[in-house]
């Protein structure tokens, strides 16, 4: 029998991933009693996940029946990319030589599969393959505290970039650097892997910066 504490951490898992794909996105209501019955459960695990997930500001408590995905200002938007572009340019730094062949070549595939996703414009399906394509290269920096602060804010910003991929984003202006990114890791070449994470990741910052207005987002 599966107890209260390990159902927690399994929708726990569950609703973060939704929140890193951007399934959820700013101001979406989360219903104590809602997900109780989706998930068939008691509202127990449900609270425990919820209030796992405030305590790493993913959510807000909006009420003491339900929670909120945060409406975040274009300047705290900036700022969780900003330091998503800081942290994860450290681990790429630290990470470059250390990516086995295997997770090169499973790096690569999940390039395309973000190449095939935005052209489809599929937020959902492109959001997971670019946490995947990253988390590999952090986590090979092998610091397990740096990948539990990366993976905090994958899950603020998911939403965000969810969001922004369906209203803001025109295909002809995006361009990838994945690939080179791979290439520096290859070489070992760790300043150079640095340099375009960080680019890679504040895209997100200046897409909302140029698209706001005394602070707000404009969709």
């Amino acid at each position: 029998m599966v107890n209260s504490k390990n159902l927690s951490a399994v929708i726990y898992e569950d609703l973060r991933t939704q929140l890193i794909v951007g399934k959820l996105e700013p101001g979406d209501m989360l219903s104590i009693r809602k997900l109780a019955e989706l998930y068939n459960v008691s509202m127990m695990p449900i609270r425990e996940a919820l209030k796992r997930l405030e305590t790493e500001n993913a959510l807000t408590g909006a009420a003491k029946k339900a929670y909120r995905v945060p409406e975040l200002s274009t300047g705290e938007a900036s700022n969780i990319f900003f330091i998503r572009s800081v942290l994860e340019g450290a681990a790429a730094q630290i990470a470059a030589g250390q990516l086995s062949e295997q997770d090169m070549d499973a790096a690569r595939r999940h390039t395309m599969m973000m190449d095939a996703a935005w052209k489809q414009r599929d937020p959902h399906r492109y959001l997971e393959n670019n946490f995947a394509f990253h988390s590999l290269i952090y986590r090979a920096a092998n610091n397990p505290d740096l990948s539990r602060l990366i993976e905090s804010l994958y899950a603020r910003s998911g939403p965000l970039l969810g969001k922004a991929i369906k209203h803001l984003v025109n295909i002809e202006d995006w361009e990838t650097s994945h690939d080179q990114i791979l290439d520096s890791l290859r070489n070992h070449d760790g300043d150079k892997a640095r340099k375009l994470i960080e680019e890679d990741i504040k895209w997100g910052a200046m897409l909302y910066d140029g698209h706001s207005k005394d602070n707000k987002l404009i969709i």
